[in-house]
Order: C-alpha cells, then structure tokens, then sequence
C-alpha cells in the first residue's frame, strides 16, 4: 500500500472524526449548553451547511495552492478550531467555532481525493480514491462512540481535544510524506459550466445529497434514540457505534475493491438498497434487540460504501473533471446532512415520545428511494451528453 495514500487516509480519519464526534456528543452537549436535542442539533446543520456552501469556491480559490502546503493549513485550522471549541461556554460560541472548523472540513476531503488520483497510475485512481476514503468509515468506528463515551465519562470538551491533537498529527505526517510542489491544473469557470452542464455528472452528485439527507435524519439523532428506546448505558452506546462503524469500514474495503471489477455505479446502488432495508426495519426497531442489530449492520455494509463509490464514480465518468466534480460532491454530501438533521430536529421537536425516533424512517426511507431512481438515471447514457 502506498504510504502517501495512508497519510491521506488519516487526515480523512480526523476530518470524518470531528464531523460525527457532535452526533455522538448531542446529549451531552444539549445538557450542558442548557438546550434541548434539537436546538443543540443545529451545531451539525451550521458545520454541514457552511461546508456545503464554501467548498466549491473554496476549491476553485485554491486551486493554484501546492497540495501539500494546503492540505496542511487545512488540518491546521480543523486544529484550531477543536481546541477552541473545547473552552466554550454558549452554544452561540460553539456554534460560530464549528463554523470555523468546517472550513477545514469543506477543503480537506475533496482535496485529498483529488490528491490520491495524482499519487497513483490512471488505471488506479478509482481504487485510490475509495480507499483515502476508508478514514471515514473507520472515522465512524471512532467519531460517535468516541463522542458519546468520552462526553458521558469526562466531558464534552474532551471530545474536541482529541480532535484537536489528531488534526496537528495528521498536518506533521502530511508535510512530511506528501511530495512538495504537487499541483492540479487551476480551475477556471469554464469547467464549472462544463460541470453544471454535464447530465450524469450532476444526477451522480444529487445521489449524493439526497442519501445524505437519508442517512442523517437519523444518524444525527442515534445517541438519543439509543437512550429513549432501548435504555442503553453509555457503554452500551459505544459498543453499538463501534459494531456499526467497523461493519461500515468492512463495507467500505469490499467496495473498494468492487469498484475496479463492476464499476463504482453499481457499487453505489448496492448501498442504497443496503441502507433502504435498514432503515425499512428502524420503523420496527423500538424493543427488538435483533432489528437494532440487523438495521446497524445493514446500514453500515450500504452507508459508506456508497460515499467512496461515489467519489471514484464521479472521477471515473469524467477525469478532467474530477477537481470541481468532487468538490462538488462534498458539498451537496454536507448539504444532505445539513438538510437530514434539520428534518430530523423537525420531526423530533413535532411528535411527542419515544415513538418520535422511528418516525424519523417516514423522511429518510422515501429519500432512499429517490437516490435509487436518481442513481439509476445517472447510469444511462445519452447520446450528445457532456
């Protein structure tokens, strides 16, 4: 395995980290900003709708950047912004901070991806692109469950620490293994036109955004429905995020090397079916220990597979586009859980009791059902298309 791709990988891991640490915090830091659930879920909707909106400028701003210097900067800003979100005291300060951090978070992954593709042959790039990705998935084995333990045991500030050290880590190892002077070719406004004007381009990055609203309508709210409906301890909590994040990570692996023998399309639509039953079942999970794991295990096999199968697909279908596509698909993938946890909130600030949680599968199950479609379309080709 290629080492630089490792690295990549890492810087993944911390950016995917700082982004599901909050879900697996919510109750915690609900209780100690002095708010309920769904106003404190609105520190995920402000992170994941400022990447949504700054990361295809940002991504043009920054095109002439050395890869190096910038993925660096980036880290070190996530940096920043965890180690000050440690020490607020409001949910206004908090949420001004998760802002700033989400800067880092709307550069680094599509940049990485971009990055991985220069690292490696042609025949590679989609391989290399879905395995950068893996940090996210085993950021998910630690994010939530890291977050729901350490903010039950010691502290909501604690959780933003980590994330803080791990960010300078993950900055010292990209300076020190990613090559200097690695370039892409500058992003001019002719290829963003070229992208909006691309069919199966754009149908691939709205599979994205739609399945992400799907999955964080509930993936927000797993720590609070973990409690209401099932009692569970916070270790109990943790070994529950930890089995769903490493199914998630064993998903991730096999679609990686799916994507190179059947191509990243379908890899994606096997997820999307994957996460449809899953959630199909959560409408049915409140008691039922074997239907909470079933739902956990499918979900996972289907929810991040489909992330990195979507990255590689995109740079498949169209390679010069691969700096503005996956740019693009960073921002609608937050745009979706910017979207999805806003519903989500909606839904638990309007129902009342447990039966709230379930209800969430109203929302996410239909929106599953449309990125099937969506994907499918993107799939066909037609003739004179971009």
């Amino acid at each position: 395995m290629n080492p630089r791709l490792l690295v990549l990988c890492f810087g993944n891991f911390i950016i995917g980290t700082g982004t599901l640490i909050v879900p697996g915090m919510l109750p915690a830091l609900a209780y100690g900003l002095g708010v309920n659930v769904p106003v404190a879920a609105q520190l995920i909707t402000a992170f994941a709708f400022t990447v949504c909106v700054t990361a295809p400028p940002l991504a043009a701003l920054t095109a002439r950047f050395n890869r190096r210097s910038l993925l660096v900067a980036v880290q070190l800003l996530f940096a920043a912004g965890h180690f000050a979100s440690a020490f607020a005291t409001s949910l206004h300060e908090l949420l001004v901070l998760r802002v700033l951090s989400s800067v880092g978070a709307a550069l680094f992954t599509a940049q990485a991806a971009s990055t991985a593709a220069l690292l490696v042959p042609t025949e590679r790039r989609g391989s290399a692109i879905a395995f950068v990705f893996v940090g996210w998935s085993i950021a998910s084995v630690v994010g939530m469950p890291l977050g729901a333990y350490v903010s039950e045991t010691i502290g909501w500030p604690a959780g933003f620490l980590i994330v803080g050290i791990g960010a300078l880590l993950a900055a010292a190892l990209v300076q020190l293994s990613i090559p200097r002077g690695l370039m892409i070719v500058p992003i001019g406004r002719a290829m963003w036109a070229s992208l909006f004007g691309n069919r199966r381009l754009m149908l691939a990055v709205a599979v994205t955004a739609i399945q992400a609203a799907a999955q964080f309508t509930v993936l927000s709210f797993l720590v609070p429905s973990f409690k209401t409906l099932f009692n569970a301890s916070p270790g109990t909590i943790s070994i529950l995020l930890v089995a769903f994040g490493i199914t998630g990570v064993a998903g991730n692996i096999i679609g990686a090397r799916l994507i190179d023998r059947v191509g990243a399309a379908k890899v994606t639509l096997l997820g999307l079916v994957s996460m449809l039953t899953s959630h199909l079942l959560w409408l049915f999970v409140p008691g039922s220990w074997p239907l909470l794991i079933a739902f956990l295990l499918l979900w996972g096999i289907g929810g991040f597979s489909t992330n990195s199968a979507q990255q590689a697909r995109l740079v498949m279908l169209s390679p010069p586009h691969a700096p503005v596509s996956v740019a693009m698909n960073s921002s609608a993938m937050y745009f979706g859980q910017a979207v999805g946890t806003a519903a989500g909130a909606a839904v638990l600030a309007g129902v009342a009791g447990p039966s709230a949680y379930p209800a969430l599968a109203l929302i996410s199950v239909p929106l599953f059902v449309a990125s099937i479609v969506v994907s499918v379309l993107a799939d066909r080709k037609k003739t004179g298309a971009a």
